[in-house]
């Protein structure tokens, strides 16, 4: 029976694709220490940082650090293959790998034997790709063969093949297939690829022409996505392809907001350019680390007396991971749900942060991939004022806002009495999103409201839902049984299955769901 692509399984691909985005935090923060204490008025101002063995131990930082960075198209081709792979996924991750290597090795004798690639002299769109000379597909091809391979993997991870053949039965037929397949793709790439580099930059050209509208655009677009959970979608192609920006740094041609930005912060004389931080997110150091505790201070205000102090926990551990990583899901979620309208404010304000933040040309960049808001302020921006970073205005927007929260979220919760955190009815308890243990009752809570065991297909987590396929949606409970008997902020329910919005346990309950299941 053949499949159906379901909505889930389209942002399964976003969940994915943010487990290499995660590895970029600790890059950031060695390429940023890395950079900062060798700049040249650090130098000037503390004459110690320039001696050889202290500069060599912070280029070190910057080479640790740059690992992650110029292999990131691999670590992507690996991370798919193991996220869509149903089973075996060790072999699926080595299948990956040898799939990535087999297109760029194609693309580079085809392309050299058709005159379109000269490795002594590379054009745009041309880079050394793991030592090969080739098309520079960046991620985006990382991603295709991840893909490719998954499917591959999980068609044939266990063929029978004829007795002549049977010692490659099995996974052991996964690699060869993706080799020949893998490289069916690099002949397909080499001609489609340079026309869609070329699609990608005619649209970076008209982005870049709207100036700060297309930043409010952004910042805007990419929160009206999260409910969804399509926001990945908004920004991933800016972080990594020539739609987020083509430059020249010290040399070399650099494609992308993240590369560029990265290649840049390790440059000695590279400045920011706001053109491209605004792509890294730099509206959302303001909203994450201001915006949202001014919220949360507000909730906390207008809540029920008797229920302040439970309050009081949930919020403090919503605003943590806001500030620290950017991550501002659990907060969100909060009163997204109970109060759709603040959701849309909120959104509102994001795309204001991105338009001042462009308009006073602040060059801190705010998504996890860089250590998330509190340490981009401190290794992105007040480290590399030398660069730009203008990171003043971090705090001076900051406070505007903190205010603009707070004052707007108050009124609206009062003058509508929306039912954010404590202030429900009385009948409905109110429960912390951040516990560090599961209970078994709740555990058991959660099974039978997804219908029993024999009702659950697969479960799933990203860093706020708890994703679950179920055979039969109408044995799974209702919204307000969820919300009451487990604690969960709200319900999405989609196509095949249902994700409840946990917060930070959403991982924790994956896991002791699966280990209750017998899921691998």
């Amino acid at each position: 029976m053949k499949k159906k692509f379901t909505f889930s399984q389209f942002q399964k691909l976003g969940k994915v694709l943010m487990t290499p985005v995660m590895i970029l935090p600790i890059a950031g923060i060695l390429v940023g220490i890395g950079s900062a204490f060798t700049t040249p008025n650090i130098v000037n101002t503390f004459p110690v940082f320039g001696l050889p063995y202290v500069k060599l131990c912070f280029n070190v930082l910057k080479a640790m650090g740059n690992t992650i960075n110029s292999f990131l198209p691999i670590i992507f081709a690996v991370s798919v293959a193991i996220g869509y792979a149903e089973k075996e996924k060790g072999i699926a991750a080595l299948s990956s790998v040898i799939g990535f290597l087999a297109m760029n090795n194609v693309m580079n004798i085809l392309l050299t034997s058709l005159g379109k690639l000269d490795p002594s002299a590379m054009v745009t769109g041309q880079s050394m790709v793991m030592g090969i000379a080739s098309l520079d597909t960046g991620v985006f091809g990382g991603i295709l063969v991840g893909l490719l391979v998954a499917w591959l993997h999980n068609k044939y991870y266990n063929i029978q093949l004829p007795p002549v053949l049977g010692i490659f039965s099995g996974t052991k037929f996964v690699p060869m297939v993706s080799l020949l397949g893998c490289s069916a793709l690099g002949i397909v790439m080499s001609f489609v690829w340079p026309v869609f580099q070329s699609g990608l930059s005619y649209m970076g050209q008209i982005i870049y022409s709207t100036g700060a509208l297309g930043s409010v655009i952004y910042g805007l677009s990419e929160r009206a996505l999260l409910p969804f959970g399509l926001h990945h979608f908004i920004y991933t192609p800016f972080f990594f392809t020539n739609l987020g920006g083509s430059m020249v740094i010290d040399g070399q041609t650099v494609e992308g907001a993240v590369n560029i930005y990265n290649a840049m912060l390790a440059s000695p004389t590279a400045m920011f350019d706001i053109n491209i931080t605004r792509f890294v997110m730099n509206g959302k150091v303001i909203f994450a680390m201001f915006g949202m505790p001014g919220a949360a201070l507000a909730i906390y205000h207008t809540a029920k007396p008797e229920k302040k102090k439970l309050v009081k926990a949930l919020l403090i551990a919503a605003v943590i991971p806001a500030v620290f990583t950017g991550i501002t899901e659990p907060i969100e979620y909060s009163f997204l749900f109970v109060a759709p309208l603040l959701f849309v404010v909120h959104a509102g304000f994001a795309g204001l942060a991105y338009f001042l933040t462009y308009i006073f040309k602040v060059n801190v960049p705010g998504p996890s991939s860089f250590g998330g808001p509190f340490l981009s302020t401190i290794f992105n921006g007040i480290m590399q004022s030398d660069k730009g970073s203008n990171w003043i205005w971090v705090f001076i927007l900051g406070a505007i806002f903190f205010v603009l929260y707070y004052v707007t979220f108050r009124f609206m919760i009062t003058k509508f009495d929306y039912k954010t955190p404590g202030r429900e009815d009385d009948d409905v308890e109110v429960k912390e999103i951040n516990g560090k243990k599961i209970s078994d009752d709740i555990l058991a809570v959660i099974i039978e409201g997804l219908g029993g065991t024999d009702n659950i297909l697969n479960v799933d987590a990203c860093f706020t839902r708890l994703r679950v396929k179920v055979k039969d949606k109408a044995l799974v409970m209702s919204d307000n049984e969820w919300k009451s008997q487990t604690g969960a902020n709200g319900v999405v329910r989609v196509n095949d299955g249902v994700q409840i919005i946990y917060g930070a346990k959403a991982d924790v309950y994956k896991n002791n769901l699966k280990n209750a299941l017998g899921m691998e």
